[in-house]
């Protein structure tokens, strides 16, 4: 079933809470309504997205929005391996739920992630040492261009950090996902090695995802603000991949009394953006209507509920101009902005 609303307001679906509007909003119950979808946009501008977790929209989008109310799911097995086969449009952090509940290991560590499920797969979204790259097994679109349905096995996508092939300009919009498969297992293989995630576990001995999920929800809820309550896109900036030289300069401008926090990634060194941020006197700074989030430097939030996107990228041109001239890397936003 197609269902279009005109002059659709905007403010509920993206997790910013930006008070902007779409010229079209079109949600889709099925694969195949998409073949509709696409006459009915063909020649104008549209985009698909989940909840607008990822997202900061720069103005009334003059277009259709396209949204997914795909919910069904399936399992299969495979001797120990078990493919979830889900639909776009159901919520990721719920479809985690249900597979700890099924005492299913793989995503786990993703849980309290806003979004839904096609997003995770264009986003590669990615928490505590696990990305969705590492349990996708394969991605079902629709091709908006030639008109069919077509399948990609995840080895295929152009996987990386906060990055995959849907994500490339060219093809920006031209693949609309339909299904996700997940390779899940119930033999425990629990990943707990980023930051302070197996102290937080307790008893490894009794471990269940049910339990790491429960441990990362802890976490995420005290560092994150819940976007029901304060308006955020989440994690507003990637971290920062540098080559060594780049990393030792950090450190001799940082001080020798101070700890620079890195994860080595072959030669190359991973910096949090959250302490470049913190390093620079931001964490928890408000301006106007906007802020840094004082827990979590990583997330710019809406702190009155009426920012405009022009406060919100005042202060991201704030946060990338002090951490260039203080530490001479530029910070790339996570999340996309939407003309």
């Amino acid at each position: 079933m197609i269902t279009e609303i005109q002059d659709y307001n905007l403010k509920g679906v993206n997790t910013f809470r930006i008070d902007v509007c779409c010229r079209r909003w079109i949600e889709y119950s099925e694969a195949v309504d998409l073949v509709t979808v696409a006459d009915m946009v063909a020649g104008e501008k549209y985009m698909c997205i989940g909840e607008g977790s990822n997202l900061l929209f720069l103005g009334d989008y003059d277009g259709a929005i396209l949204h997914s109310r795909i919910l069904d799911a399936e399992m299969t097995s495979d001797g120990s391996v078990t493919y979830l086969r889900a639909g776009s449009g159901i919520s990721m952090d719920s479809l985690i739920g249900q597979c700890c509940v099924n005492g299913l290991w793989g995503l786990e560590n993703l849980s309290g992630i806003p979004g839904e499920t096609g997003a995770s797969a264009v986003q590669n979204v990615g928490a505590y040492g696990v990305e969705a790259k590492d349990v996708i097994s394969s991605v079902e679109c629709f091709d908006m261009v030639k008109r069919e349905f077509v399948r990609f096995d995840a080895d295929e996508c152009d996987y990386a950090y906060r990055w995959s092939m849907f994500k490339r300009p060219e093809l920006k919009n031209r693949y609309i996902v339909t299904y996700v498969t997940f390779r899940l297992s119930a033999i425990p293989a629990p990943c707990l090695s980023y930051g302070n995630l197996a102290a937080q576990c307790g008893d490894i001995s009794s471990l269940t995802p049910m339990v790491v999920r429960n441990a990362v929800m802890a976490l995420r809820e005290s560092k994150l603000p819940s976007v029901e309550e304060i308006g955020s896109a989440g994690s507003f900036f990637k971290n920062p991949v540098v080559d060594r030289n780049v990393f030792d300069d950090v450190r001799r401008i940082a001080g020798d009394d101070t700890v620079v926090p890195h994860y080595d990634m072959g030669d190359k060194v991973k910096i949090p953006a959250a302490w470049l941020i913190e390093q620079c006197g931001f964490k928890g700074r408000s301006f106007g209507n906007v802020g840094v989030w004082h827990k979590q430097p990583l997330v710019i939030v809406n702190l009155t509920g009426k920012a405009s996107s022009d406060e919100v990228l005042e202060l991201e041109e704030m946060i990338v101009k002090r951490i260039e001239e203080r530490f001479g890397i530029t910070l790339t936003p996570e999340v996309e902005h939407i003309k």
